[in-house]
Order: C-alpha cells, then structure tokens, then sequence
C-alpha cells in the first residue's frame, strides 16, 4: 500500500488529518516501564504522599510553637505557610503521579524546588545555633535525596514524552538529549540542523 505523499495529506480536510493521527497515535509502540521505572514511580508515590501527610501535623505543630520574632514581621506566618504549600504540592503530585496525569511532571519539577528551599532556609537559618547538625542532617538524609528522586522521576516523564513524540514524528533511533529536543509546539523540520548549531 503506498504512503500518502506530504501534498496529497496537505489536501486532506483537517478532519481526515485528525483521524489519520488518532490512528497513529492509537497504534504507536509506546515505551513499556521497565522494572527501574516501576519501582521509581513507586517510590515517588509513598515519598510525596507520606511526605504530605507528616507535614500536616507539622504544621499545626509550627503554628502553635513558633515564637514571634523581636523584629516583628510574619514569621510564624512565613513558615506555616511555606510548609503548608509544600504539603499541598506534595499531595498534588502523588495524585497526579497515581493518576499517571502528564502535569505531574509540574508538580514534581515545584515539589523538588520547594524540598530544596525548605533546607537552603533550615540550614541557613539554624546556623551556628543549636538546631544546625538536625538541619544539616535533614537536608543531607531527607530533603536533599527526596528532591533528587523527584527530579529523576520528572527527567524519567520527559524523556518517554521524547521517545514518544519522536515516534509519532516518524523518526528512528533514541531520541536526541533532552537539552536538544524542541518544544513538541514547533513543527518538525526535515532539514538537519548543522552540527554544534543551536
């Protein structure tokens, strides 16, 4: 059976194109999850979702302990609300995660930036007092790995994305990096782009 040529699908409707890429799409190989990427996902799911849930009580815990400062200002405020959306965050994205829901990789990308905020100002702030070895072991034995695994997690979404879109775009081989794939918004071009160029 022959291929339609790019100007005979040019004259199709836009319908016609539509149903021709729902088939494709229905009928594309998609990358079937390894064992690494199960158990990833797992782990994502429990992490975000006990992550969620310890923080609820934490922040009712803070909001009631927390003294205010000489300098006034907010800053019970600031951390109770701070830990409040990093709750939130978290509990979004294991719903989403668990959803299998592609805006999950927003929440993990906000939810690992938010894990590492919230050590950059506990060891920072806790410094030479009392609190700086719990901070520092916090951040070295939790929030640091716990934003490392949620980062993997979202490198692992992009990069099925890649080899997806790059299948429905007909091309063959791996996809390129992820720091040279285009937005799936730009059209793809049939010129190669000369090496080193951007």
């Amino acid at each position: 059976m022959a291929v339609p040529t790019r100007e005979e699908v040019r004259g199709w409707t836009g319908e016609e194109r539509a149903e021709l890429a729902r088939l494709l799409d229905e009928l594309l190989d998609r990358p079937v999850p390894g064992p690494h990427e199960t158990r990833l996902r797992r782990v994502v799911l429990v992490t975000t979702a006990v992550g969620a849930a310890v923080l609820l009580p934490w922040v009712v815990y803070l909001s009631l302990t927390l003294p205010p400062t000489e300098s006034g200002g907010a800053w019970s405020t600031a951390w109770v609300g701070f830990d409040v959306a990093l709750a939130a965050s978290l509990g979004l994205t294991a719903w989403l995660a668990w959803r299998r829901r592609q805006v999950a990789l927003l929440g993990l990308a906000v939810s690992a930036t938010l894990v590492v905020t919230d050590a950059w100002f506990d060891v920072s702030l806790s410094w030479h007092t009392s609190e700086q070895v719990g901070a520092l072991t916090s951040a070295i034995l939790v929030e640091l790995p716990v934003a490392v695994l949620l980062t993997m997690a979202a490198l692992t979404i992009l990069r099925r994305t890649a080899t997806t879109v790059a299948q429905l775009r007909g091309l063959t081989g791996p996809p390129p990096s992820l720091w040279r794939q285009p937005l799936v918004l730009v059209p793809p071009t049939t010129a190669k782009p000369a090496p080193g160029s951007r």
